[in-house]
């Protein structure tokens, strides 16, 4: 089975990489991307059986339109409709985990569970079933809900809001976020603090530690 590996951090890649080559189950890497447009240029021109993808890869480029996330996974589903996906993430918002389903990726795993689980993933989705991390299948099965500051529990994010939280963790202001995302300032205002207020957080401050504990700053 061809496969193509797109993942920002180059140690990642020679990981995945390797347990493929070794695992005996006849995977070939015919091409890696460290972004989501380099991953999109290589399919046009790389001919794969499933792509492995990270789902937050940050472009070099700080001021290229951001391709990554949701939105990368639907122009990847896009132009090709029929491709497995399998999505490695650290995040835990069950919210994101049913967009990422919903927009046809076929197994989610754990960056942290990648040795254990990613090869029974992988032979799960070559049966033609979907695969999802135990730990983040517990995620889903909580609802919509999540926990909050000190533990409460309060409705999990939006896509758009825990989009908008992870680039402010990443250190890009509100002008920021709005230009890259072709979003108003005043639609990214009310969404990072829609998000504040579901979580129970007061301060920016607070609101960095939850991204960073929750995978939301990567």
């Amino acid at each position: 089975m061809r496969v193509v590996i797109a993942d920002d951090h180059e140690v990642v890649r020679i990981g995945l990489r390797t347990i493929l080559e070794h695992s005996g189950e006849g995977y070939k890497v015919v091409g890696e991307a460290s972004t989501g447009r380099e991953l999109l240029k290589l399919l046009a021109d790389t001919p794969c059986d499933l792509a492995l993808i990270d789902f937050l890869m940050p472009e070099a480029d700080e001021a290229a339109p951001v391709l990554d996330g949701v939105a990368m996974l639907r122009e990847l589903r896009k132009q090709h409709p029929k491709l497995p996906i399998v999505v490695l993430t650290m995040m835990r918002n069950s919210a994101i985990f049913r967009t990422m389903y919903q927009e046809g990726v076929d197994a989610v795993v754990e960056k942290v569970r990648v040795v254990e689980e990613l090869l029974v993933a992988l032979r799960t989705v070559r049966a033609g079933r979907t695969y999802v991390s135990k730990r983040l299948g517990e995620h889903l099965a909580e609802g919509h809900a999540t926990r909050g500051q000190g533990g409460k529990l309060a409705p999990a994010l939006s896509v758009r809001e825990a989009e908008v939280v992870r680039m402010f963790a990443q250190g890009r202001s509100i002008t920021d976020i709005a230009a890259l995302t072709h979003r108003s300032v005043k639609t990214i205002s009310r969404q990072k603090r829609s998000a504040m207020e579901k979580l129970g957080l007061s301060s920016d401050g607070q609101l960095f530690e939850y991204a960073r504990t929750h995978g939301l700053a990567g």
